[in-house]
């Protein structure tokens, strides 16, 4: 039958519970109830440690820092997820291989006079011009690479204003593809604060 450990330490410090499974070869749950040594009841959940430190924790503070974390033998984090969103990934791992398709969303934009592509929400962003638009970017990070596809409206012969600073091929920048229904598709790398290589990968499609 299924049979319980439950260790219960001095005051105001966590439980762990064992539970068993039964007669039966199932999973074990093992939770450590905690929520202890802070003001707001947050705390340590779960965590394990190896000679170098912190291989894999837990915590229950769900109002800042690190939430989840899985570390390499060294105990410097291969993995992490903090309160603010954030999915760290390999960030001291020595590479990161993925066996399957990394699928990004296409963000449609609304027509406006000006357009802001949060680079937060995707590195893919399509809009349909309607009228002369001032283009902006926000939350871009040094590195990240992304994708807007542009494309005219019914009525066609709309014009952007790009953001700063964009440092295009030759200097030129590119006009726009006029024709109704026309798609124009560029592409662009972050190489500073501001600052941004961009290229024309489809025009007039």
């Amino acid at each position: 039958m299924a049979q319980d450990i439950l260790i219960t330490p001095g005051s105001g410090e966590p439980q762990i519970l064992f539970r068993g499974s039964g007669t039966t070869d199932t999973a074990v749950e093992l939770n450590v109830m905690s929520s202890y040594q802070s003001a707001t009841g947050s705390g340590t959940a779960l965590l394990f440690e190896g000679e170098e430190g912190l291989l894999f924790g837990i915590t229950d503070n769900l109002s800042s820092g690190t939430i989840f974390s899985v570390s390499d033998i060294t105990g410097l984090p291969a993995l992490e997820y903090n309160a603010s969103g954030e999915l760290k990934l390999g960030e001291y791992a020595q590479s990161i291989t993925a066996y399957r398709a990394l699928k990004t969303p296409i963000n449609t934009e609304t027509a406006a006079s000006t357009v802001t592509f949060d680079m937060n929400e995707s590195n893919l962003h399509q809009l349909t011009l309607v009228s002369f638009s001032t283009l902006a970017v926000t939350n871009v990070d040094i590195g990240q690479k992304f994708i807007l596809r542009i494309a005219q409206s019914a009525g066609g012969g709309a014009s952007v204003g790009w953001f700063s600073t964009i440092f295009w091929p030759g200097g030129l920048v590119p006009t726009l593809s006029t024709t109704a229904g026309d798609v124009d598709v560029f592409g662009f790398i972050c190489t500073g604060a501001g600052t941004y290589d961009g290229f024309v990968i489809g025009y007039g499609l």
